[in-house]
């Protein structure tokens, strides 16, 4: 049983060639029993117009190419898995770095450029905007403007001012 198991689990081209060369053997086993190559020769030399030596020639390389072709297919195949898996591991390491990046793209797109004196932002084209206009262009939201009572005390003095302490009239 564990020989099975054993022939089951390799590639599948192994196992072709593994298949081919047994069926070859057992092939060469049957006609070792019954003395089937000297019949054959024997045929073939009292048939020897119909070319049946050129037959067998063919047939015997064409199990060499069979072989042949399987074991590069198997050469391939294992190419092939090991540039698969290293690719993968590549993948592994790359995607989180991208998708830190990732990150780091969207926390920096919600971050809004500010001139620190007059409190104009900057728009992608580089021009600079009063904040009234870029909220109003970029959020499709209309501000309302007002004084807040500190600006008023400050613009105005603290007299016009009547409000209960917390900044409400």
């Amino acid at each position: 049983m564990a020989i099975v198991q054993h022939f089951v689990s390799r590639p599948r081209p192994v196992r072709d060639l593994a298949a081919i060369t047994a069926g070859a053997l057992l092939v060469f086993a049957v006609s070792a029993w019954f003395d089937i190559f000297n019949k054959i020769v024997s045929w073939m030399y009292s048939h020897d117009t119909w070319r049946l030596d050129e037959l067998f020639t063919v047939t015997v390389y064409l199990v060499f190419a069979i072989g042949f072709y399987s074991w590069r297919r198997h050469r391939e195949l294992v190419e092939q898995t090991r540039r698969r898996e290293k690719a993968e591991a590549e993948k592994a390491q790359i995607v989180p770095r991208l998708e830190e990046a990732l990150a780091s793209v969207s926390r920096l797109k919600n971050l809004v450029p500010m001139c620190g004196s007059c409190k104009r932002i900057r728009d992608d084209q580089g021009y600079w905007d009063q904040v009234e206009a870029y909220v109003e262009l970029n959020f499709a939201t209309r501000l309302d403007v007002g004084i807040c009572p500190d600006c008023a005390a400050k613009l105005y003095g603290s007299a016009h001012l009547h409000h209960d302490g917390n900044g409400r009239p």
